[in-house]
């Protein structure tokens, strides 16, 4: 016999890592014949496969929808899915249907037959693929392949073909005969949305990896130029301390020296103590970091401090040392200029 039933197709939909699955997809209905009450009547079958390929098509809408960004290929885009088959395999009965009075549960395994060339073209496409979240894997060495068996390892890959499961269930109704309620991996329709929209992206992402990398070469040029800039000026600046330090040193060794040996004697302890004090003393303030110190004291060449390498930020530290040296040495010619007056 054959019934005229109203078929309702309803999406249980999960949540996939970094998609838009968590919104669940509306049902759909219509009016179709089914001339057996069975797990492998084919036009239950027919229906379910037409039905799970309208889903992919819905899942990879939302795909480009979200990734405008990136130009699609609308000519590879077409023949792709054009080309895509999908399979019911492996049908079985769950429960015992001479026992079923109003229930068949059926489980299957859902083939897509990937277009020709889509397998390989989407994995170089997933290797170009730029960062749209974080990256959480070097790049160049993650593959679609780690991805799919990392977030949907259920799901059987290669070969040209995507592979999951897909349960449905047949229940007769007093009002609407019979109702078939689907419950397909979206797992699975994810992946090919995604293969797809990786591959009619794949010269998107090519064009925008080109755009970064020109962008961070001539950000580097820039880096480099302020770099050699910076370093130029704590030269310049080194070069007037290192001859101001050796004309302290200098006036220090003559004053010191103009001293009577009397004097010399008197001062002998005081002034070894105060070469320790000096060069502890430096010590520590050179330690001082750059941005401790407030802008208005910052010297010339502290104001491009943020393109400072290590080897910068210890000639800075050796700077710093040599200023108060010199200051502490200026110091001590002033006193020993006047300890005796």
């Amino acid at each position: 016999m054959t019934y005229k039933i109203k078929l309702a197709l309803i999406i249980s939909t999960i949540f996939v890592a970094g998609c838009d699955l968590n919104k669940k997809s509306k049902d759909t209905s219509q009016n179709v014949e089914i001339a057996d009450w069975s797990c492998t009547s084919p036009t239950n079958v027919k229906e379910i496969e037409r039905f799970a390929q309208q889903e992919y098509n819905n899942i990879l809408d939302r795909r480009l929808k979200a990734t405008h960004q990136y130009e699609s290929d609308l000519k590879l885009l077409s023949q792709i899915n054009s080309s895509l088959r999908f399979e019911l395999k492996s049908i079985t009965t769950t429960n015992d249907p001479s026992n079923a009075t109003n229930k068949l549960t059926c489980s299957s395994q859902l083939v897509i037959h990937l277009t020709k060339g889509l397998q390989r073209r989407a994995e170089n496409a997933y290797l170009e693929k730029p960062c749209e979240y974080e990256c959480e894997h070097d790049e160049g060495s993650y593959t679609l392949q780690h991805w799919i068996n990392d977030v949907h390892g259920n799901i059987s890959y290669g070969q040209d073909k995507l592979i999951g499961t897909l349960n449905y269930e047949i229940t007769k109704t007093d009002k609407e005969g019979l109702m078939l309620s689907v419950q397909p991996d979206n797992a699975l329709l994810d992946i090919a949305a995604s293969m797809t929209r990786y591959a009619v992206q794949f010269e998107a992402f090519r064009k925008a990896n080109q755009n970064e990398s020109k962008a961070y070469e001539e950000y580097e040029a820039v880096q480099q130029k302020q770099k050699a800039l910076a370093l130029k000026a704590m030269q310049l600046r080194k070069s007037d301390l290192d001859k101001e330090q050796a004309r302290a040193v200098e006036r220090l060794n003559l004053t010191w020296d103009n001293l009577s040996g009397e004097q010399k004697e008197q001062l002998k302890s005081d002034q070894t103590e105060w070469f320790e004090r000096r060069d502890v003393d430096c010590k520590v303030v050179s330690q001082k970091s750059i941005e401790s110190i407030p802008e208005k004291e910052r010297e010339t060449y502290q104001q491009h401090y943020q393109y400072w390498d290590n080897e910068m930020n210890q000639m800075n530290v050796e700077m710093q040392y040599s200023k108060c040296f010199i200051q502490k040495t200026n110091e001590r010619i002033v006193y020993l200029n006047n300890v005796f007056n």
